[in-house]
């Protein structure tokens, strides 16, 4: 019959009670050296807005504030079914993602594994073997044998008792490692729907641009033909002839280009959705639409530094550093550690588990270090600086946030009147067109003016497009700004 040892905590802390008090002053004093540094600690970063938040809001602009959106899927409220598609797709065959998650499921490995430090170690033992003894050494062999068997079997447990809390400090560390990691997540994600939107954005309005292209490319090629019909009849002369046909070169050669750009980002956001995306909806001028929402802060910067995933895993990293830090000065601390074993002994496998085979062993250990070549102490000092560098990279990333929150309000209202003007301009640049037309169809103005009127509409329509593009960029900026729909109580703890 095997007997297992049982563990008592209150055993070993009698023990530590019973050791020579030279033994106990030695510990204290190395534990007051290891509490000490010759780097100084920084203070931690209190984040504070860098400038009065003051903004101004255009006329009928609806507006919806940060409490409103408090889910990670902050698409949904523009109400873009093909703009959700793509960003679904994104994230779920997106490598980064699934490469973030892992890290995560690591980090909750390691976190596991930390845990497990605070329980004892419980293991199985057997062991055999022969052994022959030295009939010239000190130790005498017995009835002139000279090989010995041995077959031992039984449970054995180690434990260290962690009474300065170190092997906590560990945990706290890995805990906080694990909450990082989640937070990067959620970043991460962030990141990849923001980037297929940009794309999603993007290769619309490139499909727009061409499409103004080929229709003026096509206008500009029945004006270039007119032009040489009229020119070889005599009723017009050569310099209008060649500047028709240069209005024409003109269109021909930024058609390529734009074709290029528009086939290029396609093949960006199928590398980023993984694979084809789906068809995406044309954009028209005539249909513009201004942007629906705009996003404001509120509470800054309390609720900033709750809805951005990367400013909440720099605190988790300051947390961390802090803990990895404590846990370094208690390395200066004695260590005790019980052991025990419980099973059977014999030198025939038949007696193993005969009455007199019973063995049992206990033993404390307390050790404290005297001499490491200075080991404890870099340790301590490389704890200290790594957390000086995560409390300057926290206050750097916060600071980075408000900037990027102020520069995203002015960008979403500049753009939005930018558009505006974009809008109005080729709206009377359409008309001018027509009224153009009307001049050279009655003989009144000639083919240049028209060129002229037709060079001035493409322009304003092709930017109209960047304008468009430059207003849901700054829609976009503002979002991720704010964290996107990021919500803290999202994220789950591994316990």
């Amino acid at each position: 019959m095997i007997h297992p040892i049982k563990l008592q905590k209150t055993k070993g802390i009698n023990m530590f009670k019973t050791l020579p008090k030279t033994a106990i002053a030695l510990g204290l004093s190395l534990m007051l050296m290891g509490c000490a540094s010759s780097i100084p600690l920084l203070e931690r970063f209190k984040p504070k807005p860098e400038q009065p938040l003051e903004v101004k809001v255009p006329e009928n602009v609806g507006t919806l504030a940060m409490s409103q959106v408090q889910n990670e899927v902050w698409w949904l409220p523009l109400g873009d079914p093909v703009l959700t598609a793509v960003i679904e797709q994104a994230l779920k065959n997106s490598t980064d993602v699934r490469l973030a998650n892992e890290r995560l499921n690591e980090a909750g490995a390691v976190l596991g594994i930390a845990k497990s430090q605070q329980w004892p170690s419980i293991f199985g033992q057997f062991t055999t073997g022969r052994n022959r003894p030295s009939q010239a050494g000190n130790v005498p062999v017995f009835g002139g044998q000279s090989v010995y068997e041995n077959q031992k079997f039984g449970i054995g447990a180690s434990w260290e008792l962690d009474l300065w809390g170190r092997i906590g400090a560990l945990e706290d560390a890995a805990r906080a490692s694990f909450m990082q990691q989640g937070y990067n997540v959620r970043g991460v994600r962030l990141s990849v729907s923001a980037t297929a939107a940009s794309l999603y954005t993007r290769a619309r309005v490139l499909g727009l641009q061409v499409k103004v292209l080929e229709q003026t490319l096509e206008s500009r090629d029945a004006a270039y033909k007119l032009a040489k019909q009229r020119y070889d009849v005599g009723l017009s002369n050569e310099l209008q002839l060649r500047q028709t046909e240069a209005e024409l070169l003109a269109v021909r050669a930024l058609l390529p280009d734009t074709r290029e750009q528009l086939e290029r980002t396609k093949n960006a956001l199928a590398v980023v959705v993984g694979g084809n995306p789906p068809e995406l909806p044309d954009l028209k001028v005539e249909n513009v639409q201004l942007t629906k929402l705009f996003f404001l802060p509120e509470d800054s910067p309390s609720e900033l530094l709750l809805r951005r995933p990367d400013l909440a895993a720099a605190e988790q990293q300051l947390l961390a550093g802090e803990a990895n830090l404590e846990a370094a000065r208690k390395a200066f601390f004695p260590t005790i550690g019980l052991s025990a074993f419980g099973g059977r002994e014999s030198a025939d496998l038949s007696d193993l588990f005969s009455g007199p085979a019973r063995v049992w062993s206990f033993q404390a250990q307390i050790t404290q270090p005297i001499f490491q070549a200075g080991r404890l102490f870099d340790e301590r000092d490389a704890a200290v600086a790594r957390r000086n560098q995560a409390v300057l990279q926290y206050e750097a990333s916060i600071r980075t946030a408000f900037q990027e929150v102020y520069d995203a309000i002015v960008a979403q209202r500049e753009a939005r009147e930018r558009l505006q003007a974009r809008q109005d301009q080729v709206k009377t640049l359409t008309e001018v067109v027509r009224l153009a037309q009307l001049r050279v169809d009655n003989g009144v103005a000639s083919q240049l003016e028209l060129l002229d009127a037709q060079r001035n509409l493409l322009d304003a329509q092709l930017n109209w497009a960047l304008a468009w593009q430059a207003q849901q960029a700054a829609s976009l900026a503002m979002i991720r700004s704010l964290g996107g729909g990021f919500n803290v109580e999202q994220v789950a703890l591994k316990e």
